[in-house]
């Protein structure tokens, strides 16, 4: 109750009257702050890293009558330090509220949820919820959804813009999404193709089991795709794609994860080619959880010692059931001639920690809160 009398209280101070009429919107959000330690086996730092996974939101639907709802979502990163380039990859001052996450408007009813706006990829939801280090500097993207730090990082698990997207209805566990990717609106150069993709996925959750599989595809791209946040490229004449599986199981307090990705693309982009697997665990004993990942990428392209091997180690302290302490300990350990770095938080003045055959090591303490 308190959440929609300060969600409408804003809406008032800033929004149209249509907007503050609403009477189902809904605030929230998450902060979750680090200190941490980082060493590359070049260089040594500190710092505080204020926006991992840090954000703000809103979301409302309205009752449009036979069973169909309109649905929406306003959702933004938050940064709350000033020193933004040196103690994380953003940039900012204090209490500073910039980028976008999942912003979307749709249409929900008994056949599912269609959107459009910026969301995260069916690819990237799909084995979101087996990384049990998300938000922290042992996060599994510093190795799924990568080809290394010479090779732009965090090439599939994206969250995109101009996206359209369709989530099925839950059949009893499984639920199907879908998503397309449009390009920029330019006009298309000579002999290319605008960038596009499309992302598919089908999950199964049910009981202690969860199975997972995904594909992605993206047709004309240079470096990035339509990244939210960053520069979107409208014409290209390269392509790629990915896909990967993931299950799940809970026996008791105890949670077990595993990941398989293969990732391939043509031209230039042929370096990114390489398989990544990884297994994980955790353990809840009252307040507290303890946790491990392994997770190893082998060689990019085929071009010997240029994989790595990540691993992480951890424990979360339950303070209530929306604060949480988080200990974590991530080390990547790269092949001789291997360029990878950590990931959540691990980044240099926006660029990356990953030195060549050198094993990328770090300590974190952080807090979480939860709204």
């Amino acid at each position: 109750m308190m959440k929609k009398i300060l969600a409408v209280a804003i809406a008032s101070a800033f929004a149209a009257p249509a907007f503050a009429a609403t009477s189902n919107v809904d605030v929230y959000g998450s902060i979750n702050l680090s200190v941490e330690n980082v060493d590359n086996g070049v260089d040594d730092w500190n710092r505080m890293v204020t926006n991992n996974n840090s954000f703000l939101g809103f979301k409302g639907s309205e009752d449009l009558g036979g069973g169909l709802k309109a649905v929406w979502q306003i959702e933004a990163n938050i940064e709350l330090s000033a020193n933004g380039v040196t103690s994380s990859a953003n940039t900012g001052t204090d209490g500073n509220i910039f980028g976008t996450r999942n912003t979307y408007i749709g249409l929900a009813g008994g056949f599912g949820t269609v959107l459009a706006g910026t969301h995260d990829t069916p690819y990237k939801l799909s084995t979101g919820s087996l990384d049990p280090f998300v938000g922290t500097l042992g996060d599994y993207n510093g190795i799924f959804g990568s080809a290394g730090a010479t090779a732009n990082s965090n090439l599939f698990d994206l969250r995109t813009g101009n996206t359209i997207a369709y989530v099925s209805p839950n059949f009893s566990g499984f639920d199907f999404k879908a998503a397309y990717v449009m390009g920029l609106e330019a006009v298309e150069a000579t002999g290319s193709d605008a960038s596009s993709a499309y992302s598919l996925s089908g999950t199964y959750a049910n009981g202690p089991l969860f199975l997972t599989a995904a594909y992605e595809k993206h047709n004309s791209v240079g470096t990035v795709l339509c990244i939210a946040g960053a520069t979107c490229l409208g014409q290209g004449t390269l392509d790629r794609d990915a896909w990967k599986i993931g299950a799940g199981y809970k026996i008791g307090n105890f949670k077990l994860g595993a990941v398989y990705e293969s990732m391939d693309g043509d031209g230039t982009l042929g370096a990114i080619e390489h398989d990544t697997w990884g297994l994980n665990g955790a353990y809840t004993m009252g307040a507290m959880t303890f946790k491990a990942s392994y997770a190893t990428a082998d060689d990019l392209n085929g071009v010997v010692n240029t994989g790595a091997d990540m691993w992480a180690v951890g424990a979360d302290y339950a303070l209530s059931k929306r604060t949480m302490v988080q200990l974590t300990y991530a080390k990547m350990d790269n092949d001789s001639a291997g360029v990878w770095g950590l990931g959540q938080g691990a980044s240099v003045g926006g660029g990356t920690n990953g030195s060549t055959g050198e094993a990328v090591s770090g300590f974190s303490l952080g807090i979480k809160h939860t709204f």
